[in-house]
């Protein structure tokens, strides 16, 4: 990459999806060091990954994993129910603004935890809540 994710306007999500869809023997291992290794060879001005970029990771990992197996499932399920017409799936909400509201969650969740992660730790708790909420609201 020539510019930064960041710079690009790109989400956490968004710069570790293709990877991930390139490379699934990724999206099964425990350990992200080599994608992190690869965040940091993508963004020269950062010396450390920052907790929104590890969170947003974690988070995009959960997803796909849990998308492969409801693929699976519905694959299965399809089987059995042969002459069934499939489930319709409900419309998908404005993606790009979940995705947006979502980071955003993450950099106040980031920031509440720099500035005083035991005061704040009620506060911690309801953002890492609203971000889950948000989460499966997506995946629905």
């Amino acid at each position: 990459m020539a510019k930064n994710a960041d710079e690009q306007g790109e989400s956490v999500m968004g710069y570790f999806r293709p990877i991930l869809r390139e490379n699934p023997k990724l999206l099964e291992e425990r350990s992200n060091a080599e994608l992190y290794q690869r965040w940091l060879h993508d963004h020269p001005n950062e010396t450390t990954i920052p907790e929104r970029v590890r969170n947003g990771l974690s988070n995009l990992k959960s997803l796909m994993r849990r998308g492969l197996e409801t693929r699976k499932d519905g694959e299965q399920a399809g089987a059995a129910n042969a002459g069934a017409a499939p489930a319709a799936r409900p419309a998908q909400k404005t993606g790009a603004g979940f995705a947006v509201l979502e980071e955003q969650i993450d950099d106040c969740l980031g920031f509440a935890k720099h500035l005083d992660r035991e005061g704040l730790e009620d506060v911690i708790r309801l953002l890492r809540e609203a971000r889950n909420g948000l989460v499966r609201k997506i995946h629905q």
